[in-house]
């Protein structure tokens, strides 16, 4: 079967709402197996270091077909770019989002840690103000302080002790936004395809020598967990991709939300896991100030368009 890389990796005009929201659901369902699946390795005895390296050159080798078949049309130029600083730092930040992330639903209930993480489009509109210039006004800024209540009500600093757990979810929310910044720079100047193969190239050199120094012998289920883990991680970053290119990011963005009830749904049938009523408060406060947020920026965009 044929299969056009162009089509999978670029981003045309929006012409297809309902197909992104399809797309954006489907990863959200993808990302939360493979945050079940990253818990049930973690329970295995794998630590996270190996979890990661797996996830990593996995992913690079699932994507590797359709380099190969870039490289055949259109030689070593698909490869070459003047920003190797910014694709390595892209690759930093995504490498910390995941191993800070595998630490904490290690420590943590899955909920709890998805929710705090949740607070990554919050802190990338801080981060857009501050590092890359974008106009952030008043209601926005209220919007931002409003999902950092809703974190302070998931984490309860004072309330109850906050252990390495919750500190991991915290450092993943500000890794992954850190990795979302520099993406968007990239976007600006760089093919998603590039990107996307620098970012996973990265975080397997990263993650090889943290592996191999905490490296344990691994049985049968275990390869086939972390493969799975990172095949799912692939499969989730196109459809992530697909679902930009048929819509705009401030529509799909919101279904992204739907990993809270995914994850709960897994953690629960599979680990046991409720979660408690601040976890679900907090997520409705976070939630609803990133749909806020969305929102001015579509209501923005439009205004722009007819200006």
């Amino acid at each position: 079967m044929h299969i056009n890389e162009e089509r999978i990796f670029s981003l045309p005009r929006s012409t297809f709402p309902m197909a992104g929201a399809a797309w954006m659901v489907l990863a959200a369902a993808l990302f939360a197996v493979m945050n079940g699946l990253v818990r049930a390795a973690a329970d295995m005895g794998m630590h996270p270091f190996q979890i990661g390296f797996l996830r990593s050159v996995v992913a690079l080798l699932v994507l590797s077909p359709f380099l190969l078949r870039a490289l055949s049309r259109e030689g070593l130029s698909v490869l070459k770019t003047d920003l190797p600083f910014r694709h390595f730092s892209r690759s930093a930040g995504s490498t910390g989002g995941m191993l800070f992330f595998v630490f904490a639903i290690a420590q943590i209930p899955m909920a709890q840690a998805t929710t705090i993480t949740f607070s990554a489009p919050i802190l990338i509109t801080v981060g857009g103000a501050l590092l890359l210039g974008e106009v952030v006004r008043l209601r926005r800024w209220v919007a931002v302080t409003i999902g950092f209540l809703g974190v302070l009500i998931v984490i309860r600093p004072g309330a109850t002790e906050v252990g390495i757990g919750t500190l991991s979810a915290v450092a993943a929310a500000v890794s992954m936004t850190a990795a979302a910044l520099i993406a968007k720079s990239l976007t600006r100047s760089e093919p998603v395809l590039r990107i996307m193969i620098y970012t996973n190239l990265g975080m397997t050199l990263l993650t090889l020598p943290l592996a191999l120094w905490v490296w344990k012998p691994m049985t049968l289920e275990m390869w086939g967990i972390g493969c799975a883990i990172g095949g799912i991680a692939a499969i989730s970053q196109t459809s992530v991709t697909r679902s930009f290119a048929a819509a705009d990011a401030s529509m799909v963005m919101p279904f992204d939300y739907l990993r809270l009830p995914f994850v709960a749904l897994i953690a629960y049938f599979a680990f046991g896991e409720v979660p408690d009523t601040f976890t679900w408060i907090g997520a409705a406060v976070i939630i609803g100030s990133a749909l806020y947020i969305a929102h001015r920026e579509r209501v923005l965009a439009k205004r722009a368009a007819h200006t």
